[in-house]
């Protein structure tokens, strides 16, 4: 067997039970879900399961790994969009918006879980992981090694207001759209970002 072949049958299996364990989550409490539960909505053994991951958390934390390359591949694009160099920083913010808004129910019955803490802080990571890159890019292109504030301390207040925006926004009763709370979140950063590298 090649391969290749391995390759997509090990990506379908993990997308099955990466949908089953959403779907799931769509009925029950996150911490009320078994991994039994899961093998049965995949359609999956158990000893296939654990192959691929040790638990259920794991597998919800597969799902970051996709978001993560896309988001780094959003931020690619936004370094060719014309306008403020320093913009690019932030350039994730409409399309991870927009992803939220897509998993909406998904991200709702997270957000109001067990899981919650867990979920927040793994996004947390890949945004200040990208934020940081940016923010490293963007003070090497000035020849600046001397931030008025402490780059570390930027990328967590821009990443931290990030997820509180949008865990306000999936939480309301009456939301917005996407491109309307990425303004939001914009005019709350951009001030803070034109003063330093403006």
């Amino acid at each position: 067997m090649t391969e290749k072949m391995t390759d997509r049958r090990v990506q379908r299996t993990r997308r099955l039970l990466h949908k089953a364990l959403m779907s799931l989550i769509l009925e029950k409490k996150y911490g009320s879900i078994t991994v039994q539960e899961i093998l049965d909505r995949a359609d999956v053994g158990r000893s296939t399961f654990y192959m691929h991951f040790q638990d259920k958390d794991e597998l919800l934390f597969c799902g970051f790994q996709y978001l993560q390359g896309f988001l780094e591949s959003v931020q690619e694009v936004a370094a060719t969009v014309p306008g403020k160099s320093y913009e690019r920083i932030i350039g994730f913010s409409l399309a991870m918006f927009e992803h939220a808004h897509e998993y909406r129910r998904v991200n709702r019955a997270l957000l109001g879980s067990n899981a919650e803490a867990v979920v927040r802080r793994r996004i947390h990571s890949v945004l200040a992981g990208i934020v940081w890159r940016e923010l490293k890019l963007e003070m090497q292109s000035r020849k600046r090694g001397n931030c008025p504030v402490s780059p570390e301390l930027l990328a967590h207040f821009l990443v931290s207001t990030y997820v509180s925006v949008m865990t306000w926004w999936l939480n309301s009763k009456s939301p917005v759209s996407p491109k309307e709370i990425d303004v939001a979140y914009r005019y709350l950063v951009m001030p803070c970002l034109a003063s330093i590298f403006g």
